[in-house]
């Protein structure tokens, strides 16, 4: 269930969202929002049948947070500078996904509901989008692979 959100959350992220039309969002995903996030400003729901989602923008940065169908933080994102990630893992990255090959889509922060923080990185290359996924402490492994 937790690989079927984070799924979703990077497929967001990366701009691919295919989220169907408004549905009432629930009085405890509201209330929680509100105390959480009580400087949110310019704030717009979107939900599917599986998370709602929230865009907001918190101290001038645009930020995302997601709920799962029972009302709980998933947790925020956040887009990220590449240069500003472990330097461990840019070695890695700049060494095996090059340019002109690779180009560099999106950087996001991704913090859960218990304040894990990682972040994924999205690169398109001819006919594939590749996703990693780079931890805090410089560990990078792919989180996901596509075809165009």
């Amino acid at each position: 269930m937790k690989q079927l959100f984070m799924t979703a959350l990077i497929a967001i992220a990366i701009g691919t969202s295919a989220y169907a039309g408004p549905t009432t969002i629930s009085t405890k995903v509201n209330d929680h929002f509100t105390a959480a996030f009580t400087n949110a400003k310019n704030v717009t729901w979107k939900s599917d049948q599986n998370f709602d989602k929230v865009s907001f923008v918190l101290d001038g940065v645009k930020v995302q947070a997601f709920y799962d169908v029972e009302g709980e933080l998933i947790g925020t994102s956040k887009t990220f500078a590449f240069d500003k990630l472990p330097k461990s893992a840019l070695e890695i990255i700049t060494t095996k996904y090059t340019y002109p090959n690779y180009q560099l889509r999106d950087c996001i922060e991704f913090v859960n509901a218990t304040n894990e923080r990682n972040y994924y990185v999205s690169f398109s290359k001819q006919n594939e989008t590749v996703v990693l996924e780079i931890t805090r402490g410089g560990m990078v492994s792919v989180f996901a692979k596509s075809k165009k």
